[in-house]
């Protein structure tokens, strides 16, 4: 049985900050900012009011306590819009980083740049878990 479990994007004053992060962050950036890092590949995603609740397979666990192998994203719809950012389709490869104040992101990833993230966890930490 697989496992589920929701993330809240909860962006408020920040959203502009947010934003560009999202577009111009580096590999050590989302490090920092990020408590969960996760690579995902999108299996649904669905318009709900002001909400598009994306379902995620997670394939890479970057940084955080070792993810389920499915999730679910709750994001406000107008943030593609809002911050020039792709809304992801189905079978889309994304990142996806939670801060400890619950603010969430997903930006596409390419294999290229999840090698740079790879690169970028630090020697003492564990390695990045692929499932």
């Amino acid at each position: 049985m697989r496992h589920f479990f929701t993330l809240l994007a909860l962006l408020g004053a920040t959203s502009a900050q947010a934003c560009l992060f999202a577009r111009d962050a580096q590999p050590k950036d989302w490090l920092e900012w990020a408590k969960v890092l996760l690579a995902a590949d999108v299996s649904g995603i669905e318009a709900d009011k002001a909400i598009d609740v994306v379902r995620l397979n997670v394939r890479e666990t970057f940084k955080g306590p070792p993810a389920a192998e499915t999730a679910t994203l709750q994001v406000p719809s107008r943030l593609w819009a809002a911050c020039r950012l792709e809304r992801p389709v189905v079978g889309a490869h994304v990142l996806v980083a939670i801060n400890p104040n619950g603010d969430a992101l997903l930006v596409p990833l390419s294999a290229t740049y999840a090698e740079r993230l790879r690169a970028a966890v630090a020697p003492s930490a564990p390695a990045p878990t692929s499932k």
